[in-house]
């Protein structure tokens, strides 16, 4: 099994050690869901893009929601929650992140193939002090996650102490979708996405589908085109949920549009390989004014703000 433990006495570099310290102090008076920052970029001479930049959150998006979710869900007995995803999502580091707000403890188990050891993802969660578990495969991740909580006298039960979040916080209850969705809407006010009713066009990624799920109960009228970044189950989970619904179109991965993304960073900061494949799409067929929801970004946009 080729999987190793990052700890923080284990980082030597002092750069990254700095970066760490950063984060730290940022989480302890952040604001878990501030007003929408939205940045305007020019791609055409006729074609501006708005981008919802969530990159300057601490967690991405799933900030605006990780506290409520988990208090919502949580219990007496819980005192770890435990997390299986992949390295450029930032589901893990939503819930690292609410662990150390809330005063628990948090073991999160990464797929990375490459077992890097010094990302944004992985610094953020050194900095909420979580327990860290990469893998070069998700299979290998998601087991040592069900090995370490699951009760040996109760089948397929998970020890009391132990909560194992859903992928992307998207618990079956929808409790976090319907959550987020009060949260983005408090956070548009004041924004060109105020009108809640208007039809505006939306570009994003979508994995577990929740995002996505709180953008169209948030924006009911909206058109949204979707780039599937999930796999598995997950993937089949989106396909079969935007089947009733008529205004959000799946992307054709077949295009096999080029991805460049030299060129995407001139115009915004983003997640490479992940939440910024959305790109090649809109510069194909967005229009003047549509919307890209971004959910984070590998760069530490939070530090300056």
């Amino acid at each position: 099994m080729a999987c190793k433990e990052v700890n923080i006495k284990n980082i030597h570099n002092q750069k990254q050690l700095n970066i760490i310290h950063q984060i730290k102090n940022k989480i302890k008076k952040n604001s878990e869901s501030p007003k929408l920052k939205i940045e305007t970029i020019q791609y055409l001479p006729n074609i501006t893009f708005n981008i919802v930049q969530d990159g300057y959150l601490i967690a991405g998006t799933k900030q605006r929601v990780a506290k409520l979710f988990v208090k919502k869900i949580l219990n007496k007995n819980i005192d770890t929650l435990l997390y299986a995803g992949t390295a450029n999502g930032f589901g893990a580091v939503a819930v690292g992140y609410v662990a150390y707000k809330l005063g628990l403890k948090s073991h999160v188990f990464i797929n990375d193939h490459e077992l890097n050891t010094n990302t944004r993802q992985i610094n953020t969660l050194l900095a909420c002090e979580s327990k860290i578990t990469l893998c070069k495969t998700y299979r290998e991740a998601r087991d040592l996650e069900y090995k370490l909580s699951d009760d040996p006298n109760k089948k397929w039960s998970t020890l009391p102490n132990y909560y194992l979040v859903p992928m992307g916080l998207n618990d079956e209850n929808k409790i976090m979708v319907n959550l987020l969705s009060k949260q983005i809407k408090k956070a548009s006010k004041n924004t060109i996405l105020e009108n809640n009713n208007k039809q505006y066009r939306f570009w994003c990624v979508a994995g577990s589908g929740g995002i996505i799920e709180a953008l169209t109960l948030t924006f009911p009228n909206s058109l949204f085109f979707i780039y599937l970044t999930g796999s598995g189950s997950y993937r089949k989970k989106v396909i079969d949920w935007t089947k009733h619904n008529k205004n959000i179109h799946i992307l054709k991965e077949n295009e096999q549009l080029k991805y460049n993304y030299e060129n995407r960073k001139k115009y915004y900061s983003s997640v490479k390989e992940y939440d910024d494949l959305i790109w090649s799409y809109i510069k194909k067929y967005g229009k003047n004014d549509d919307i890209i929801w971004n959910v984070s970004s590998d760069d530490y946009l939070f530090c300056q703000t």
